[in-house]
């Protein structure tokens, strides 16, 4: 049996490795850290660009709104200005309809 003198006493490991050796615990350690913080900066670029999809979204979605508006606008007011310049043909137009939807419903109504 040999005494505890003449066996060779275990290397401690370096606290901080200085090369990347890729099995230490130390290096495992920064490599996890490294590949934390490259998922947090994709994930954070994604966050942008979708942020910044849907702003451009609401934004097209905004001044289609405000076209809609406008032109549903102008057409009430031509209407209006039609129905004062031609009040009989809009009489007479506003009667045809009734009576062509009058005589369509039944027939739908009816199964």
């Amino acid at each position: 049996m040999k005494s505890a003198v003449e066996e060779p006493r275990a290397e401690k490991a370096p606290s901080v490795c200085s090369r990347m050796c890729g099995s230490c615990a130390t290096c495992l350690g920064k490599e996890v850290k490294e590949a934390a913080h490259r998922v947090e900066k994709g994930v954070n670029d994604a966050k942008a660009a979708i942020t910044e999809k849907v702003d451009d979204g609401v934004a097209a979605a905004r001044r289609s709104l405000k076209r809609s508006r406008y032109a549903v606008e102008d057409g009430l007011e031509e209407a209006a200005h039609n129905i004062r310049q031609h009040p009989f043909g809009a009489v007479a137009i506003g009667f045809a309809a009734g009576a062509a939807l009058g005589l369509l419903i039944p027939r739908f109504g009816r199964k």
